[in-house]
């Protein structure tokens, strides 16, 4: 008889085992216990345990562990299994990860297969960053500039302040994002604005969010309003890089105040 168990997750297939393997010396007290494993592993103590049986008890329980780790091993289990599974003895398979030829050989052989696979750890959006070696969601920023969502992006700014983002980060991508929105303005297509499509798209609609006077007739007046609201604050960015340069002002502040006047 074969059970196998395997998997990525390997202290819970070992646990399993361990039920297993317990259960099955409650139920037959007198059985002997042997572990294979790949330092004491050989053909013939393999054909020794499939074969025979005890004095005084009419079944043998094995734990093999993990012994397709080894290639040579591996060739030898699979001509066994039919062997294996005839045998009198339990077999109890602790793997890794199989291939596919591993896996159906025992599939067709085994009593029982269950696979243990660990879960995917779900990453913080600090982690995830941390993975890209940055510290910001750049689209995270121009997506609340565009909407206009200034407790969001405020929010992002003092997140990005504790991390220890540069001020000057931050005011770059929100210039990048106004100069897009400025281009799908004055543009009649992603080519002429120098963007893709998709970019261009949402830098058009995030454009409207920047109405002089929300009751704006749509239209000519409406472009019109959000295209001069874009170029003055455009024009406060661009002043405010180099007053801060000139140590005029405090970049951290000035930043911080023109995303709560938004």
């Amino acid at each position: 008889m074969i059970y196998l168990f395997y998997g990525d997750d390997k202290v819970k297939a070992r646990n399993q085992a361990q039920k297993v393997i317990e259960a099955a010396r409650k139920k037959h007290s007198e059985a002997g216990f042997f572990k294979l494993t790949a330092e004491n592993f050989s053909e013939n103590k393999l054909d020794e345990l499939i074969a025979n049986q005890g004095l005084f008890y009419s079944a043998n329980i094995v734990l093999a562990d993990n012994l397709c780790e080894e290639k040579e091993i591996v060739e030898i289990l699979l001509k066994k299994l039919k062997e294996i599974k005839v045998s009198p003895n339990f077999f109890v398979f602790l793997e890794g990860k199989l291939n596919k030829k591993e896996l159906e050989s025992f599939k067709k052989q085994a009593e029982k297969v269950e696979e243990f696979v660990k879960p995917i750890k779900s990453l913080s959006k600090k982690e995830a960053l941390a993975l890209k070696g940055e510290k910001i969601d750049f689209f995270e920023f121009t997506d609340a500039f565009g909407a206009r969502n200034k407790k969001l992006l405020w929010t992002l700014y003092q997140d990005a302040l504790a991390e220890g983002v540069p001020s000057e980060e931050v005011h770059g991508i929100l210039f990048w994002q106004l100069k897009a929105m400025l281009s799908a303005l004055k543009s009649k297509d992603a080519a002429e604005a120098g963007l893709n499509p998709f970019p261009y798209n949402k830098a058009k609609a995030y454009a409207r969010n920047y109405h002089a006077h929300q009751n704006v007739r749509a239209g000519v007046q409406t472009m019109e309003s959000a295209e001069k609201k874009l170029k003055e604050m455009s024009s406060t960015l661009f002043n405010m890089y180099h007053q801060a340069h000139r140590g005029e002002i405090d970049f951290a502040v000035a930043l911080e105040k023109f995303i709560l006047a938004l």
